[in-house]
């Protein structure tokens, strides 16, 4: 043995595991223990300092690098037969930037991207990426537009499920599309949106209608539950007090999306209306208007202020156009029943 460059069994799981994992640092320090103990041992001097040369040649050229989203899918096969009643699939395009959401809430999906972008590194030491997720909050929030940006982040489609749908079904047939669907995300990876699970509450209708609800809202925490796949579920809802306890820890992380604060109708105003000139709005005034609206209704007043600005053909958007268009959101969603 002696002459040779032998490494024990720990440099070399060292030397495996790190590159496995895309860790340079740990990697050239692994490489360099090997290269220390046989240095101290004497052997092959000549040949450890010119691994030693290439070490430091790998240690120049080495760059810090941030994994890049895969390239989404080109195209999509809509589901047929028993799945073509309650599943669309859609490639979306909206990404992070495109969300105008707190620094909490941001900060949760980036954690989120993070986890699925090194999944593999995650299970290599026994642990597994975020995966279902529960987005609280009111209608408009972004809790759906959420699902997409993750699917385009990551290069996955959409999995659009409708609960409104399963509302509808007998409790067998519901369930049994239910499975469909879960056979599918073991199948194909994706993110599948589960959007308002609230339709498989209905603490106002008749007990048949309650018994036959509880029953497919079961079966899907069931399958929930058992689901192993490398798809993401995001589920939303907009009343989380509704769901019991037992639904609630099948998620691995539960994300609160509150109403805009100041700081994000700003942002709402400015990503809705890139190119327009908002040189002369008074934020303050649109932000106080807008308290207690969503980013939905902040973006659609936006939208309709924009246009005006248009038609009226002037070369600014005014703060009175916003406050009007806010003003006018508020009233419709007066007359909402």
């Amino acid at each position: 043995m002696e002459g040779r460059l032998l490494a024990t069994a720990a440099q070399v799981r060292a030397l495996v595991e790190s590159h496995s994992a895309g860790d340079e640092a740990r990697f050239r320090a692994a490489v360099g223990d090997v290269l220390d103990s046989a240095g101290r041992k004497g052997d092959r001097a000549r040949e450890v300092e010119e691994l030693r040369g290439l070490l430091d040649t790998r240690r120049a050229s080495a760059r810090p690098q941030t994994p890049a989203a895969p390239a989404p899918p080109s195209a999509v096969v809509q589901p047929r037969g028993e799945l073509a009643q309650v599943l669309h699939v859609a490639l979306p395009r909206t990404t992070l930037a495109d969300l105008a959401l707190g620094s909490d809430v941001m900060a949760r999906l980036h954690r989120v991207l993070t986890e699925q972008r090194h999944a593999d590194v995650l299970r290599a030491r026994g642990f597994d990426p975020l995966r279902k997720l529960l987005l609280t909050g009111a209608s408009g929030t972004g809790k759906s537009m959420t699902a997409e940006v993750l699917a385009s982040e990551l290069g996955l489609p959409v999995f659009a499920v409708r609960f409104d749908v399963f509302a509808d079904l007998p409790a067998e047939d519901a369930i049994a599309k239910l499975s469909l669907v879960f056979d599918l995300l073991a199948q194909s990876r994706g993110v599948c949106l589960f959007d308002d699970v609230d339709a498989l509450i209905d603490p106002d209708g008749g007990e048949r209608s309650r018994s036959r609800l509880r029953d497919v809202l079961r079966a899907f925490t069931g399958f929930l539950d058992a689901d192993t796949s490398a798809s993401l579920l995001v589920v939303t809802t907009n009343r989380p007090q509704l769901l019991e306890r037992p639904v609630l820890r099948r998620f691995d992380t539960v994300v609160d999306y509150p109403l805009p604060s100041t700081g994000v109708v700003q942002e709402v105003v400015l990503r809705r209306l890139r190119g327009f000139d908002l040189s002369a709005v008074e934020w303050p005034r649109v932000a106080s208007t807008a308290s207690g609206l969503s980013h939905e209704q902040v973006s659609a007043a936006a939208a309709l202020a924009a246009k005006q600005c248009i038609l009226d053909g002037a070369a600014q958007v005014e703060t009175s156009a916003l406050l009007a268009a806010l003003r006018e959101r508020r009233q419709m969603l007066k007359m909402a029943p």
